[in-house]
């Protein structure tokens, strides 16, 4: 048997000690999911230094993943060269003076991106107590040997700016009872996936009292800084923006404002003070990384005033006229400053000591396809806002609700150098597919794209780019909306107007027309109609408003015309093919309305003979009635729930047998039987039917009144002898007074002893309940006596003689 050597066993050893790190640590966390994710890309640059190790045929992931787990020597960087998709591993950076970068087509650079796994909080430490020191080396060296530190668990380091001292430590704001104010130190928090992940923490200070104002809206003793955070999440009594955490008392201080509402946070406090600010991160601060008291300085492309940092973060996103890549943000004044530049695109950031200035980098983009299926979203080519990487193969697929389509809007699109046709192998593409109504829908998206609506409601969009070159790529948001046109085949359906249950755009002009099978009919109702209101009379074509045409063009006949608000009604087509037509004008938009719709088919009929008994005359009278009933019966219910149908143009009519709504998945077959003449003179059935309405029709409304009255004289007699048992049986009521006793003016005996007067009961279900009698006195010999209560009110022995002597 072969034993491993030591060598073999420490690389297995080194390897599964990393495998358990990277579980610890949270690497694959929903913003750092990807080992690319921990390397920022250099393009067209190559290391002058010789690889410590090169590995072929590999994708930049299997190579930042090789980086990463490498036990054989310390793996710093690494070039990618994308035209023999080869990877060469380093042990050293640009940064270390013994290589350079240099310029090399189709060669990119990765250098590792540790710092962004750690938030910064500047002139503040956690600890005075540390586990250990590295000393010279930079905040990027530092936040990699606290990921890879083995022998304690690193949650963050205290980092000396002038001496490059960095301090590893095992200590959180939440063990060490928060953080200290100590100029020139940095102290870096490594991020979580806890209920803290949602928040941005500016380190120490708290939201400044305000005169007049309730700053706080709801204060909790003795919870842990997790539960904090976890507190204000859950909160539903209010929408909790912001809160303070105090580590001495253990106080979470939730609140409705952010530092930007009440101009800034407040940091004139002792240093034992121990205060913390934390505020959430709304919908579009999400995209971003926060750095407290830092700014890029100098590099500002548009500014906006008096907005909330997650209107900033909004503006960033959604700005067009460049590529936003970061701002800056003024808590004191609102002031936002967007930057295409990052703090590694000018040599780093501008620390402002604790001026209230902050900045936010866009993070990465790092999906590289996947399934959305939520009513809006937006995704990115992989690496936005910096250029898209060689050899990508990524797809998404856009799936909305049923019978709505989908608004893409390309905010950003630049695949670098096209030829004529964009679908070309020598181009990085774009490529969007759909299945419609009219077939398979597939083209690539070209330059001057700046928006698609598709005709479905599942899209998919794959991406593809070869070894040539790269560019900026794409971020692209999504909508779902109801279609403005659109042509409806599939039974059981809806539609509304674009919007709904939003307001309708203005100038607006749809169709919608719904086509049936030849044998069947539309059936198609409004559950909400809301219009713009018109005036008294009938709808004008001056105003918003609905038709429905009974063909498949306006010109032909107008079944309905709905304006205002207006309760659900229901049309039915004549014909296969109904047209429904929806106008709106440029003054007044409401909510619109909200239709649906199915097929109606005719009845499948067919003629059976069935001979009639050669029996006697009674039997063949009877037999009579009974088929007279069955079609009275089949004729009241044709005649309750549809209407003949007129001619078609070519001639057909419609059968008047009643109709029957057809299921996808179900078929009812429904037949009529047709019996031969019985008495062979062709007016049977006549004369069946007027016996049946002369007869039969009457003899059954004499049985339901008789009954009627039978019924009503049981139940009033059965009332009768229950008022009587009980009469009987249950003693009379009194009369009882109601006092309104009180515990300072009467005593207890009085209470109890108050007497009541029986009073004559002459009707089971009729009480009279007469006045009280308050002539009544209380039996002298039985009086009750109390010596604190006579020493309390001495007079009442004596107005007690009194009275009983007056009514003796």
């Amino acid at each position: 048997m072969l034993v491993p050597s030591f060598h073999t066993f420490k690389k297995f050893l080194v390897h599964f000690l990393l495998v358990l790190l990277f579980q610890n640590i949270g690497i694959f966390s929903a913003n750092l999911s990807t080992f690319r994710s921990l390397f920022t890309r250099m393009s067209q640059l190559q290391l002058s230094a010789l690889p410590n190790k090169v590995v072929k045929n590999a994708s930049v992931e299997s190579c930042a993943a090789g980086c990463v787990k490498e036990t054989d020597f310390e793996c710093k960087s690494f070039d990618y060269d994308n035209a023999i998709r080869e990877c060469h591993l380093h042990n050293n950076t640009h940064e270390d003076l013994v290589a350079i970068l240099k310029v090399a087509p189709n060669v990119d650079h990765y250098r590792s991106a540790f710092q962004k796994l750690f938030n910064r909080l500047p002139n503040q430490v956690v600890t005075i107590s540390h586990n250990r020191n590295v000393p010279r080396v930079s905040v990027e060296e530092c936040a990699r040997r606290c990921v890879f530190e083995m022998q304690f668990h690193c949650r963050g380091f205290d980092y000396e700016q002038d001496r490059k001292n960095c301090w590893l430590t095992d200590d959180t704001p939440q063990s060490s009872g928060g953080v200290l104010m100590r100029h020139g130190v940095d102290y870096y928090e490594k991020r979580n996936d806890g209920p803290l992940s949602k928040y941005v923490c500016y380190g120490f200070g708290s939201l400044p009292p305000m005169e007049g104002y309730q700053i706080y809206n709801k204060v909790m003793l003795g919870v842990t800084l997790d539960a904090c955070a976890q507190l204000c999440t859950a909160e539903t009594s209010f929408q909790c923006a912001s809160f303070d955490y105090m580590f001495t008392t253990q106080a979470c201080h939730m609140s409705q404002y952010v530092a930007a509402n009440v101009r800034g946070m407040d940091t004139n406090m002792t240093p034992q003070y121990r205060v913390m600010h934390y505020e959430k991160k709304e919908k579009f601060l999400e995209y971003f990384y926060a750095t407290p008291y830092a700014v890029v300085l100098g590099h500002n492309k548009k500014t906006y005033h008096r907005v909330t940092p997650n209107r900033c973060a909004r503006n960033c996103l959604e700005q067009k006229e460049f590529v936003c890549r970061s701002f800056d943000y003024q808590i004191q004044e609102g002031t936002c400053l967007l930057s295409t530049k990052t703090g590694s695109d000018v040599g780093g950031l501008y620390y402002q000591g604790l001026a209230q200035v902050h900045h936010f980098e866009m993070k990465p983009f790092l999906d590289c396809g996947g399934v959305l299926t939520s009513e809006s979203g937006n995704f990115a080519s992989p690496n936005w806002p910096r250029n898209y990487a060689h050899h990508l193969n990524c797809s998404w697929q856009i799936r909305v609700p049923r019978y709505k389509v989908i608004l893409f809007t390309f905010v950003h699109f630049d695949l670098g150098r096209q030829t004529r046709n964009p679908c070309d192998d020598a181009n990085d593409k774009l490529v969007i597919e759909e299945l419609t109504t009219h077939g398979l829908v597939r083209f690539c998206a070209a330059l001057h794209l700046g928006g698609y609506v598709s005709q479905a409601n599942n899209v998919t969009m794959q991406f593809v780019t070869n070894a040539q070159h790269d560019a900026q790529g794409f971020r692209i948001t999504y909508k779902s909306d109801w279609p403005c046109h659109a042509l409806l085949i599939e039974d059981n359906g809806e539609f509304a107007s674009p919007g709904w249950p939003a307001q309708y755009p203005a100038n607006s002009d749809c169709l919608w027309t719904i086509h049936a099978p030849h044998d069947a009919r539309v059936h198609l109702r409004f559950t909400s109609i809301d219009l713009e209101p018109h005036g008294v009379g009938h709808c004008s074509e001056r105003y918003d408003a609905i038709e429905v045409y009974d063909g498949d063009s306006p010109v032909a006949p107008v079944l309905k015309r709905f304006c205002g608000s207006e309760v659900a009604q229901s049309v039915t087509s004549s014909y296969n093919i109904l047209l429904i037509k929806f106008t709106s004008d440029s003054r007044v938009e409401r909510t619109g309305f909200h239709a649906t719709y199915m097929f109606v088919y005719r009845l499948t009929t067919t003629t059976t003979t069935t001979k009639a008994p050669t029996t006697t005359a009674k039997a063949r009278e009877d037999y009579s009635h009974i088929q007279a009933s069955s079609d009275l019966i089949q004729k009241a219910l044709t005649a309750m729930f549809f209407e003949p149908a007129p001619e078609y143009p070519d001639g057909n009519i419609f059968s008047t047998k009643p109709y029957t709504v057809l299921s996808a998945t179900t078929t009812t077959y429904i037949v009529n039987v047709k019996h031969d003449d019985i008495d062979g003179t062709g007016n049977g059935v006549d004369k069946t039917n007027n016996y049946y309405n002369n007869g039969v029709f009457i003899k059954t409304m004499w049985i339901l009144v008789v009954s009627l009255l039978v019924l009503l004289i049981l139940v009033v007699l059965v009332l009768a002898l229950v008022c009587r048992y009980y009469r009987r049986r249950i003693p009379k009521r009194r009369n009882v007074p109601n006092f309104p006793f009180t515990e300072e003016n009467l005593s207890l005996y009085e209470k109890k002893n108050a007497v009541d007067v029986e009073s004559e009961d002459h009707d089971c279900l009729d009480t009279v309940v007469s006045e009280p009698d308050f002539d009544l006195v209380l039996d002298p010999d039985i009086a009750f006596s109390n010596p604190l209560y006579e020493q309390r009110y001495p007079n009442s022995v004596e107005d007690n003689d009194a009275s009983h002597l007056s009514h003796g």
